[in-house]
């Protein structure tokens, strides 16, 4: 015989806890997690695989929780009248002032075009800053906020694509992009190229080339001192050097710099993370391999000390029913 106080605890149980990461009450039973942005106790996930494309849990992963709430859901049948909401995202960040940064590739159909949106994650209020794009939604891959302010106190970020030769450097002051372009200190050409995987920490700013695994040191100092003009910031383009450091161990994804300026990378092709430390060559011999399984894994997550997790796009295990596992690094 279940006693009524047993009963009762069963039933708020099941009724108001779930686990984090089970997207199931939502109705999401089958879906690939691209990206995952943490706030103090709150995790924003980035999946593909259903109408949903932004969901807010807890972290960590399968701890109980309050329900997680999507944040993003775009109905294929819907009109053109419903651009000003989020469509499609692709990729987040948050930055030091707890703001997300929602970069939305906009719909598959052209109606909508891709945008950036910040929203504050300890205001309770509706106002956000929304910034329409009017390039082509297929080439957006990746929002990357700068962990230090510029020289003027701005907060800015970098806006990847896939088959570009530049960047695009987004003002919060102005609300507005300036294009980051770059040549090598010899001049010579860096071209054909694809300069979408980034990784930037207080003294580096790394990116590299998806299509060849190139690796470039860009002058971040020099970045950061860079003022807006007042009007027709569009219209700015920087040119700069970059530093050639040679090719990673295969094409990479997941570009990660920690405390100590180590730069972690995944390599999807073995299934691995690496570990590069800074001043050596990129030989294989100075990489370390934290991580080796066969999974697809989406994202390292650094924590304090020596912690860090990898984030797998399904479950890393149909036993544990978990997409994070807890390495060291």
């Amino acid at each position: 015989m279940v006693s009524l106080n047993a009963f009762i605890c069963t039933l708020l149980y099941s009724s108001c806890f779930v686990l984090s990461w089970d997207l199931s009450p939502l109705g999401i039973h089958n879906f690939t997690i691209k990206h995952v942005s943490l706030y103090k106790s709150r995790a924003f996930i980035t999946i593909e695989g259903s109408n949903v494309s932004l969901v807010e849990a807890s972290w960590p992963e399968n701890k109980l929780g309050t329900r997680p709430r999507v944040l993003c859901e775009h109905d294929p049948n819907e009109l053109r009248e419903c651009c000003d909401q989020l469509n499609h995202v692709i990729y987040t960040d948050i930055d030091s002032g707890a703001r997300l940064w929602i970069l939305d590739r906009g719909d598959r159909e052209g109606f909508c075009s891709p945008k950036l949106i910040v929203r504050s994650l300890m205001l309770v209020t509706n106002k956000e800053i929304r910034y329409e794009f009017g390039t082509s939604s297929n080439t957006f891959h990746s929002v990357v906020v700068d962990p230090i302010k510029a020289s003027d106190g701005d907060t800015r970020a970098f806006v990847t694509m896939l088959d570009t030769d530049y960047l695009l450097l987004f003002s919060l002051f102005k609300q507005t992009f300036g294009k980051l372009k770059f040549e090598r200190k010899d001049l010579s050409p860096i071209s054909p190229i694809s300069l979408s995987e980034i990784a930037i920490n207080q003294n580096h700013l790394y990116i590299s080339d998806g299509l060849t695994g190139r690796l470039f040191l860009l002058p971040v100092k020099t970045i950061r001192q860079l003022s807006f003009p007042e009007d027709e910031v569009q219209k700015m383009v920087l040119k700069t050097s970059v530093t050639y450091l040679g090719r990673l161990l295969g094409r990479a994804k997941g570009l990660k710099l920690d405390l100590w300026d180590n730069l972690y990378y995944i390599i999807p092709r073995d299934g691995a993370i690496v570990k590069w430390k800074p001043c050596h060559t990129l030989k294989a011999e100075n990489h370390l391999v934290i991580f080796q399984r066969e999974i697809n894994v989406s994202q390292i997550i650094l924590g304090v000390g020596n912690k860090a997790w990898v984030i797998a796009s399904e479950f890393a295990s149909d036993e544990s029913k978990r997409h994070c596992l807890r390495i060291n690094k």
